[in-house]
Formats: structure tokens, sequence, C-alpha cells
């Protein structure tokens, strides 16, 4: 088919006709592939939805061609979370996070048994590293708060409506951490031996992150970023390939856990 562009006629409430190219269908195919993880949630089926949607204008030699976009792609993951059961607690978020309503959520924190109720202006889901968020503003802690939705057992949305702040910046608050964990940021510069260098290189692990070159073939990263307990696990899963220059906590926090774990072979 190449880049031919492919009409489906009008269909859905009346919608005129569009066009769809091979490419176009390629990146729906992707995101849904990409997000097989989120199985069983609304998000997934709603793509999936919208994918019968488009299939169903195509011509019978062009609906057999998607097999081979089928194929095109092969998605391997790391570990992931199972949102199979959270399918009526995202329903309510969605609606929640598209009306601005506010939200009374039953939250379970990690090893507790029992939920606590939080009140919370829900801003947005964030998806990080296979897992699902809510952001929003805490009525109960007075500020920004993120809950897990695998933690969360119900979600009433109320009738009561409420309005973004002015000044809300929080994809930019995220730049500054190194994952979720809400530290201040600091200078951290990490010597990467030779061996793994181009794997720093080649990709951003940090929005602020500069690379300078050394003569032996090493790689001083440096970021201005927070999170101690996630840059001590980042600079750890390197293992002797990786060591930190400074500051000196983190230096500290990993010659720690190396301690720590050293003593479970002794």
């Amino acid at each position: 088919e190449g880049e031919k562009t492919w009409y489906l006629p009008p269909g859905y409430r009346g919608l005129p006709p569009i066009t769809v190219s091979p490419y176009e269908l390629m990146a729906l195919y992707f995101a849904k592939r990409h997000l097989d993880y989120l199985a069983g949630t609304p998000f997934v089926e709603d793509l999936g939805s919208l994918i019968k949607k488009v299939e169903g204008g195509l011509s019978h030699r062009v609906f057999n061609h998607l097999a081979r976009i089928n194929q095109v792609f092969l998605l391997r993951s790391g570990p992931v979370r199972n949102y199979v059961g959270q399918k009526v607690v995202l329903k309510q978020l969605q609606k929640a996070l598209l009306l601005q309503c506010i939200v009374v959520l039953q939250h379970r924190r990690p090893d507790y048994e029992e939920s606590a109720e939080h009140r919370v202006d829900p801003y947005l889901l964030l998806l990080y590293q296979f897992g699902l968020y809510l952001v929003g503003y805490s009525h109960r802690a007075e500020a920004l708060r993120m809950f897990a939705v695998e933690r969360i057992v119900s979600v009433e949305v109320l009738e009561e409506r409420f309005s973004l702040p002015e000044d809300l910046q929080v994809e930019q608050g995220y730049d500054n951490l190194f994952g979720l964990v809400d530290e201040p940021a600091q200078i951290v510069r990490i010597r990467f031996a030779p061996d793994v260098a181009y794997l720093v290189k080649e990709r951003r692990w940090h929005p602020s992150q500069q690379n300078e070159i050394q003569k032996d073939g090493s790689v001083i990263a440096t970021l201005t970023a927070g999170g101690m307990d996630e840059l001590t696990s980042w600079v750890l899963s390197w293992g002797p390939a990786a060591r930190v220059l400074e500051p000196q906590a983190l230096v500290e926090a990993v010659k720690a856990q190396l301690s720590r774990a050293l003593s479970r072979y002794s």
C-alpha cells in the first residue's frame, strides 16, 4: 500500500469521511501495544474501540494488510502492575478528571490493612515506569499529593467542582526529580566506565543531563535532580561501572547499600 491514503466512509454519529494513512494506523497499533499492560482498564478498551471503528471503514483488502502492521511491533516490558481489578476506579477517575469534580478516595498505604479517606481535587494521571498515579490537591494534607492507582480501594465522584490553580505547573515540578520522590534538586555527578559509556550517551536519563566525555572513554554525567533513594537505586543498577563523584550524601548512600548487601553474603 506504500504511502497510499485510505478513505473511511461517513460513520460515527454522522461525522464526515476521514482519511487514514498506514502510518497513522501504525501509530494507533503501537499505542495499543505499548499500553497492553493496562489491559482491562477503560484506556485500553477505549483505544481498542477506536481501532475497531477505523477498521470497520476499511476495505477487505486493506483490512488484511493490517495483519502486517500488527507484526511489526514487539514489546518487551519490565515489571508491570495489575490494573484489571481497578476498572471501576479508573472509570470514576476519568469522569472526575474530565469534569473537574472533587473526589473522595479510599487509599491504602503499603503494608496497611485499613484504608484512609482523602478528599482530593484530581489534577492529572501520571504514567511512570508502567505505573499509574493520581496527582491532585489533598484537602487533608492541604498540599499536592500523589496516589498510586493500584492502592486506591474506591472513588466517589462528588457533584462539587474545583478550579485548577492559575499557577499550576505539575509537569515542570517533576522535571527536577529523578523519579517521583519530591526532594530539593542538587547537582549530581557520576562517572561511568568506558564499556557502558555508550549507553549513557545514547539515552536521556534526565532532562538536565550533561555528558562530559573523558580521554579514557568514560563519561561523566551531570544532573540537577532530587530523589536520593531513586538515584541510589539507579547507580547501584550499574554495578561497578558507575561511581558517584558528588554529592557526598549520595556517595554515602551507595556505600551503605553496598555494605548492607555484602553483609548478607558473609
